[in-house]
């Protein structure tokens, strides 16, 4: 079953480095358009970190702390990972040319508002699909040391993201319209 996780693992960072030059294209073409900002983000340098040392440290307490895939849950968070890549997918086809793991913004287009498939009823979709990897990557091979650590760093690192996400999104009119009243992460609770 570990061989399995490996792949899971190897799967991860080759979709992790697709998105990155995904999102390198579509940063590229955006700033043609000169109404387009690039936002510079001190502490980028630290999701960077985050998600290549979490990768890193769930493979050492494997083999450091000898984990092994022994408990039933563990069935239960492969199928969370794969509906992690589900909604990944769903999140990269409804966003299109707005998918940048940078912060870039047009405050007058609303052709930079996605309000379709899980962004109709959410605001931030792909940070609940993060959230869940860290989770369910962890708790494949019951690292969950990794999980508590990089789930904590994670939830810090986020809290200031979304909250500097948010105060540049709401001042286009098109964004706050339609998410003004979506809650960021679970429909109509949290």
């Amino acid at each position: 079953m570990m061989v399995f996780f490996y792949s899971i693992w190897l799967l991860t960072i080759f979709l992790r480095l697709l998105e990155l030059k995904i999102s390198k294209k579509n940063l590229t073409e955006k700033l043609k358009n000169s109404k387009t900002k690039l936002y510079e983000e001190k502490y980028f340098f630290l999701f960077v970190i985050l998600h290549s040392s979490f990768l890193v440290s769930v493979l050492l307490e494997i083999e450091l702390l000898k984990r092994e895939f022994l408990n039933p849950n563990g069935y239960i968070f492969i199928i969370i990972y794969f509906i992690c890549l589900f909604l990944r997918y769903s999140i990269l086809t409804s966003l299109k040319s707005n998918w940048n793991v940078k912060l870039i913004f047009n405050e007058e287009s609303e052709d930079s508002v996605t309000t379709t498939g899980i962004y109709s009823f959410i605001r931030h979709p792909n940070y609940l699909v993060v959230i869940l990897e860290i989770i369910s990557i962890s708790m494949i091979p019951n690292a969950y040391i990794s999980m508590v650590i990089f789930s904590i760093l994670n939830g810090i690192i986020l809290f200031f993201r979304i909250k500097k996400e948010e105060s540049i999104l709401f001042q286009n009119p098109h964004y706050k319209s339609h998410f003004e009243n979506k809650k960021r992460f679970i429909p109509f609770i949290f």
